[in-house]
C-alpha cells in the first residue's frame, strides 16, 4: 500500500511536470507566430518607403515601371534579396522548432496519455484494495460476533451446566429428606396409634368412673332422704355418713391419680413430638399428616385438691349432729378431661346402680373415723 501511494504520488508529479512543459511550449509557438507577422507587416512599409524615394508613389505602376525601373534596381534587389533569405532562415529556424516542439507536444501528449492509462489502472487497483479491504474488514467483524456469540454460547452452556449440577444436588438433598420424613412420620404415627390405644382404655377407666360417681350421688341423695324421712339417731346417722364419706374420699383418690396419668400421658406426648418438629424446618408442616395435636393436652383442667376442707367440714358436722348432710364439695370441683368421645361413651352408657361398687364393710365406728380422717402427710405422699 505505501509502495503504490508512493509511485501514485510519483505519477502526479510527472504528470503536473509536463502539463506546464506543454504549456511552456504553447506560449513560445504563439509567440514566434506573432514574431513571424510582425516581420511581415515591418519589410512591408519598407518597400513602400524605397517607392516613395524614388517618387514613383504618385504615378501608376506602368509608367513608374517603365520610367524609372532601371534607377536603383540592383540596390532594391539586393535588399530585398537579403530580406527574403533572412525571412526564408527565420521561417526555417521558425518551423524546425514548430516541428520540435509538435514532435515534443506529440511526446507529452503520448506520455499523458500513458500516465492517464496508468492513473486509471492505479485508480482501478486502488479501488480493488478498497473494496478487498472492506471485504477483510467485514469478515473481520463477522468472524469476531461469530466469536463472541461462540465465547457466549459457552459460557451459558457451563452456567447450565452448573445450575444443572446444583439442581441434581438439591434434588438428592430433598429426596433423602423426604425419605427421612416419610420414616419419622411413619414412626409418628405408629407413637400416635400406641397413644390413641391408651387414650381409648383410660377414656373406657373413666367413664366407668363417671357411673360408678353417678351411682354414688345417687346413693348420696337417697342416704339423705332416708336420713331426712326416718329422723334416725345420731350415732347411725354418722355411722353412715362417715362410711360415705370414706367412699367419696377412696374416689377422690382413684380419680386423682387417673387424672395425673392423663397429665404424664399427655407430657409424654408433647415430648415424643418435639423431636419430630425440631428435625424438620418448615418442610414437615407442608406434608399433610405431620402436624399432630395432642389429644386433650390444652383441654385438661385443673384439678382442685379440697380433701381437707371436706374432711374438716364433715368432722364439723358429725360433732355438731345436725341430721342435714352436704355433698362434699370437692366433687363439686373435680373435672375430667373435656373430650367428645368420652361424654359420648358416657351419655350412651346408662349403668343401673349396684350395692356391689360400694362396700359397705363391718368395720367400728372407730376404724371408719379413722379412715375419713386419714393423716395430712400419708395424703400428701399419695
Amino acid at each position: 500500500m505505501e509502495a503504490e501511494a508512493a509511485a501514485l504520488s510519483q505519477l502526479q508529479l510527472q504528470l503536473l511536470a509536463l502539463v506546464s512543459e506543454l504549456r511552456l511550449t504553447r506560449e513560445r509557438e504563439r509567440a514566434a507566430r506573432e514574431e513571424l507577422h510582425a516581420s511581415s507587416e515591418v519589410c512591408g512599409p519598407q518597400i513602400r518607403s524605397v517607392l516613395d524615394l524614388l517618387g514613383l508613389s504618385g504615378c501608376s505602376g506602368r509608367d513608374v515601371f517603365l520610367t524609372r525601373f532601371w534607377v536603383g534596381t540592383g540596390w532594391i534587389v539586393q535588399r530585398w534579396k537579403a530580406a527574403e533569405e533572412e525571412r526564408r532562415r527565420e521561417a526555417r529556424e521558425l518551423r524546425a522548432e514548430l516541428a520540435a516542439r509538435d514532435e515534443a507536444l506529440q511526446r507529452l501528449e503520448s506520455r499523458v496519455k500513458c500516465l492517464e492509462n496508468e492513473n486509471e489502472l492505479l485508480e482501478r487497483n486502488e479501488k480493488d484494495l478498497k473494496e478487498n479491504i472492506e471485504r477483510l474488514l467485514q469478515s473481520r467483524e463477522a468472524f469476531m460476533r461469530q466469536q463472541d456469540s461462540a465465547c457466549s454460547l459457552q459460557w451459558t452452556i457451563q452456567m447450565r451446566d452448573k445450575q444443572i449440577t446444583v439442581i441434581s444436588e438439591k434434588l438428592n438433598s430433598h429426596l433423602a429428606l423426604f425419605n427421612s420424613v416419610g420414616k419419622e412420620v411413619a414412626a409418628v404415627k405408629q407413637v400416635l396409634g400406641d397413644v390413641e390405644c391408651l387414650v381409648g382404655e383410660k377414656e373406657n377407666v373413666v367413664s366407668d368412673l363417671k357411673c360408678k360417681v353417678q351411682r354414688i350421688s345417687v346413693l348420696e341423695k337417697d342416704f339423705v332422704g332416708m336420713v331426712a324421712s326416718c329422723n334416725m339417731a345420731s350415732l347411725v346417722s354418722d355411722y353412715y355418713l362417715t362410711e360415705m364419706l370414706v367412699e367419696l374420699h377412696n374416689m377422690e383418690t382413684a380419680l386423682q391419680k387417673f387424672q395425673d396419668i392423663f397429665s404424664r400421658l399427655g407430657h409424654e406426648e408433647m415430648k415424643s413430638s418435639l423431636p419430630v418438629s425440631e428435625s424438620q424446618d418448615c418442610k414437615v408442616d407442608s406434608i399433610p399428616g405431620s402436624q399432630v395435636d395432642l389429644p386433650n393436652e390444652d383441654r385438661m383442667i385443673p384439678i382442685i385438691d379440697e380433701t381437707a376442707n371436706a374432711n374438716v367440714e364433715c368432722k364439723s358436722e358429725i360433732d355438731t349432729g345436725s341430721n342435714q348432710v352436704q355433698s362434699p364439695p370437692s366433687l363439686k370441683h373435680y373435672a375430667l378431661p373435656c373430650s367428645e368421645p368420652v361424654t359420648a361413651n358416657v351419655e350412651k352408657s346408662e349403668c343401673p346402680p349396684e350395692s356391689e361398687d360400694i362396700e359397705m364393710g363391718n368395720s367400728s365406728p372407730e376404724q371408719q373415723t379413722h379412715s375419713a380422717n386419714p393423716d395430712p402427710e400419708v395424703e400428701n405422699q399419695s
